[in-house]
């Protein structure tokens, strides 16, 4: 079985294969936009590996929350390839992500989002059960001192015990959720929050 797993979500862009014969992964180094960088990432971890694009099985695809532009360049690639393919997308979230990748057991995962923004999962038996949008201050009032924190940010503006994971490696995730796999037209984002042009065009009305 072969799986093309990518993460534009983040600065970087993460592109993962899973094959029987063992996986092989490219990261850029977050100085470029995905749309320059992902495709040809694509391109060389297949050749590396040895696998025509017409031999994927699944594509699984990190649908935010995350970068606005980088959830809408990841999700169009996987779409177009899956839907050229024929194949089904196994979609999960960035937060689900980070909760899998962590050491601890944590309660929960954040991420950064804009200016004081966080995206906070909250975890139970090491999967996300519920998901919001916060402004520091509200999440000031729900973690402490006592809370295990898993994230990919540095977040030491709280007061907190905090791991900080530096890679998301989807591998694991991946292969737990060939279940939930979809086909492309059923793969949403997952944004949490609106989108600048949209927050501006509300305020407007």
């Amino acid at each position: 079985m072969n799986i093309l797993c990518l993460n534009t979500c983040l600065k970087q862009s993460y592109v993962c294969l899973i094959t029987d014969n063992g996986s092989y992964e490219s990261v850029s180094d977050g100085s470029v936009q995905h749309s320059i960088t992902l495709l040809s990432q694509i391109d060389e971890i297949l050749n590396n590996a040895k696998i025509n694009v017409s031999s994927l099985d699944y594509i699984g695809v990190c649908i935010g929350p995350g970068s606005f532009t980088g959830i809408r360049i990841g999700l169009a690639v996987a779409k177009g390839l899956a839907n050229a393919l024929k194949i089904k997308i196994i979609p999960i979230d960035t937060l689900t992500l980070i909760a899998y990748n962590t050491l601890n057991n944590c309660q929960y995962a954040v991420m950064k989002g804009i200016k004081d923004e966080y995206f906070l999962g909250t975890i139970c038996n090491g999967k996300i059960i519920s998901y919001q949008l916060l402004q520091k201050s509200e999440l000031d009032n729900i973690i402490n001192f006592e809370n295990y924190i898993c994230s990919c940010d540095n977040l030491n503006e709280f007061n907190c015990q905090l791991e900080t994971i530096e890679k998301l490696n989807m591998k694991n995730v991946i292969l737990e959720n060939i279940a939930l796999a979809k086909e492309p037209i059923n793969v949403e984002p997952m944004y949490l929050r609106l989108s600048q042009a949209e927050v501006q065009k509300k305020g407007k009305k």
